[in-house]
């Protein structure tokens, strides 16, 4: 429960557009992502790194299985799943920074996320 909620959230704030082309992004790198949860009795807190390649998220072999992206603009739209469990993040990434919400209804917890491009 708590890998699938940071999970959420970090390859929100570094996530990869439903329609972009392959190749470099402009969000492309490393992201610090903070989850935080307002609501629910998930973990108050998690701390990830993610990484973007060629603006997809790149599939770091953790438990949840992301889909979903940031577009051009950088609007942010992913969805996590593990097992019977999902949650979804919406916001937006500009330049080296990105924010916006995540909720899991499966879980019954929601909050917000922030994030900062760290190479």
């Amino acid at each position: 429960m708590r890998v699938l909620l940071g999970m959420i959230i970090v390859a929100l704030a570094a996530t990869a557009a439903l329609a972009a082309p392959r190749g470099a992004g402009r969000y492309d790198g490393k992201w610090s992502v903070e989850v935080i949860t307002d609501q629910g009795a998930c973990d108050r807190v998690y701390r990830w790194t993610l990484g973007i390649e060629g603006n997809r998220v790149i599939d770091l072999g953790e438990v949840a299985k992301p889909s979903g992206g940031v577009s051009p603009s950088g609007a942010v739209t992913v969805r996590f799943v593990r097992n019977n469990d999902y949650a979804t993040a919406t916001g937006e990434l500009s330049g080296e920074w990105g924010s916006g919400s995540w909720t899991s209804p499966t879980l019954a917890c929601s909050g917000r996320w922030r994030a900062e491009r760290r190479g």
